[in-house]
């Protein structure tokens, strides 16, 4: 089972202590974002830990502008819209602030 998570600039974050808006944008990262870069068990386990701590409730995308490589990638793929909500297969999913 997933313990924990390495982000973007290098932390690590346990699973029991990550906040729920980090686990959801995991989640949306991991399943329509890139997708390809992550196996079935993983979305699986960040999915329990949603349901384990959050009562599987998947907050809105939104994303840390910090993150520039991952704000690169959703543009290019032409994800984030003019008003800066993030479409992925005609799906809103969220937004950036």
């Amino acid at each position: 089972m997933l313990a924990g998570w390495i982000t973007f600039d290098n932390r690590h974050v346990t699973m029991e202590e990550m906040s729920h808006q980090h686990m959801s944008n995991i989640y949306y990262f991991i399943t329509l974002i890139v997708p390809q870069l992550y196996c079935n068990t993983t979305r699986t386990d960040v999915l329990m830990w949603l349901n384990k701590r959050f009562k599987g409730v998947i907050l809105p995308y939104r994303p840390v502008p910090e993150f520039k490589e991952e704000k690169q990638f959703l543009q290019l793929k032409g994800y984030i819209q003019e008003n800066n909500e993030i479409v992925v297969e005609n799906q809103t999913i969220g937004s950036y602030a």
